[in-house]
């Protein structure tokens, strides 16, 4: 009888792998040309809070990851405003 570590073992590694593995988000595509690829090959997607940010606006970007929220929130609020990303 397979133990549960052992089935995790062999269940988890192809399905940790896939891009949408938590929740599927369609973002801006103008926003993710500027992303480095290797940050979007790691990242899950777990929701898009681009339409909260506005043009000068700070933003706190708790367990950011590998930053790609902060990529797009940079755009977004330009030359006057702020990003912090704290993982």
């Amino acid at each position: 009888m397979p133990t549960a570590r052992c089935s995790i073992a062999t269940r988890w590694p192809p399905r940790a792998r896939e891009a949408e593995l938590c929740c599927p988000v369609e973002y801006d595509r103008r926003y993710l040309e500027v992303i480095p690829a290797e940050i979007l090959e790691r990242d899950y997607g777990c929701g898009d809070p681009s339409r909260h940010v506005r043009s000068g606006d700070t933003v706190l970007d708790l367990g950011s990851g590998g930053g790609k929220i902060c990529y797009i929130a940079s755009q977004i609020v330009g030359p006057e405003g702020r990003v912090v990303g704290l993982d």
